[in-house]
C-alpha cells in the first residue's frame, strides 16, 4: 500500500487557514467575506512583518532566537511618533531614527551572542527589560501621539479595497524572499544554521554575520512598530508589542522553520502569520472565553506541530 504524500508545512498552514475560515463562516455568516478577510490579513501583516527578522535569526542556527523583537515593535512605535511628532515632513528622519536605535540595540544582543557566548535566551531576554526602560524613559508615562496624516494614509489608507500595510507587506515580503534564496547573504545564513563548523571552514565569518543577524531582526521589529504607530494612531502603555514575542516565534516554526536552523524559509512564515489570526479570530467570534482560547489555540499549535515533526528535515 503507498504511502501518501508529506505536505510540506507551507501547504499544512495554508489548508489549515482556509478550513478555519470554513469554520468561521458556517458559525458567523460573513465571516469569510472580503471585508472581513482583508481585516484579518491587515492584523496579520504586523506579526507577518515581525516573524520576518525572528526567521532570519532562527535560520541562522546557534539555537538564535530573539526574546526582545516584541519590546522593539514598542520602542519603534515611540522613537518614531516622537520624532515625527506628527509631522508629515518628519516621516523620514523618524524611520531612519527608528531603524538606527532598534539596530544599535539589536547589535548589542548579536555582540552577546556571538562574541560574549551569552545564550540567546538569556542575553534577549534580558535586552528586553532595557528596551522596556528605554521606552519608559521616553514617554515618562505619557502616551505618545506622533502618528502624522501622511503615515496614518500609507498604512490604513485603501487601494482597490485593500489597506496599505498589506501593499507594504507583500513588498517587504518579496525582498526577503530575494534576500534569502538570491544572495549570498541568504546563503550563508542557510549554512551557518546546517552546520557552523562546515560554514566556518569554508571562509564563513561566523560570528560578524551572527551579530549582523540580530541587528537586522531588531531593525525590522523597529520598522514594523513605526507601522503600527500609522495603524492605532499612538502609543499608549509600553506593552504595545508584546503581542509578537511569543507570537513571531510560533509563527516561525509553524511556517516551517526549523528552530535547529538552516531550514525554511519566508513564504511558510507569512502563510503561519495568517493562520494565527485567523484562528485568534475564530476564537474570539464563537465567543469562547478567554482561558478557553488559551487552551484551543495551544491545542492547535501543539497539533500543527505534531504534523511538522513526521518531517525529518525540521527535527534535524
Amino acid at each position: 500500500m503507498k504511502r501518501l504524500p508529506k505536505l510540506s508545512p507551507v501547504a499544512i498552514a495554508a489548508i489549515a487557514t482556509v478550513l478555519l475560515l470554513v469554520v468561521g463562516q458556517i458559525v458567523s455568516p460573513g465571516f469569510a467575506s472580503f471585508t472581513q478577510i482583508a481585516n484579518m490579513l491587515t492584523v496579520a501583516a504586523f506579526l507577518g512583518i515581525v516573524a520576518a527578522g525572528q526567521a532570519l535569526v532562527v535560520i541562522a542556527g546557534g539555537s538564535g532566537i530573539d526574546l526582545s523583537v516584541g519590546k522593539m515593535v514598542t520602542l519603534g512605535a515611540i522613537v518614531g511618533g516622537a520624532v515625527m511628532n506628527g509631522a508629515d515632513a518628519r516621516i523620514v528622519p523618524a524611520v531612519l531614527a527608528v531603524l538606527l536605535v532598534t539596530a544599535l540595540l539589536g547589535l548589542l544582543n548579536g555582540t552577546g551572542v556571538a562574541y560574549l557566548g551569552i545564550p540567546p535566551l538569556v542575553m534577549t531576554l534580558g535586552m528586553s527589560i532595557v528596551v522596556a526602560a528605554i521606552s519608559q524613559f521616553i514617554t515618562g508615562g505619557v502616551p505618545v501621539e506622533g502618528a502624522s496624516d501622511a503615515l496614518r494614509t500609507i498604512v490604513v489608507g485603501r487601494l482597490f479595497g485593500l489597506p496599505g500595510i498589506l501593499y507594504w507587506w507583500l513588498a517587504f515580503g518579496i525582498v526577503v524572499v530575494l534576500v534569502l534564496r538570491n544572495t549570498r547573504y541568504g546563503s550563508t545564513l542557510y549554512a551557518l544554521g546546517a552546520n557552523t563548523d562546515a560554514a566556518f571552514l569554508s571562509g564563513v565569518r561566523v560570528r560578524p554575520t551572527r551579530a549582523v543577524t540580530y541587528a537586522v531582526c531588531a531593525a525590522i521589529a523597529g520598522a514594523a512598530g513605526f507601522l503600527y504607530l500609522g495603524f492605532v494612531g499612538s502609543v499608549y502603555n509600553i506593552t504595545l508589542g508584546d503581542q509578537y514575542m511569543l507570537g513571531s516565534i510560533v509563527a516561525v516554526v509553524v511556517g516551517g522553520v526549523s528552530l535547529s536552523g538552516g531550514v525554511g524559509g519566508y513564504v511558510g512564515v507569512a502563510v503561519g502569520a495568517v493562520l494565527l489570526q485567523v484562528l485568534e479570530s475564530v476564537l474570539t467570534t464563537v465567543n469562547i472565553p478567554q482561558y478557553g482560547r488559551d487552551i484551543i489555540f495551544a491545542l492547535a499549535l501543539l497539533a500543527l506541530l505534531f504534523a511538522y515533526a513526521r518531517d525529518r528535515r525540521l527535527r534535524q
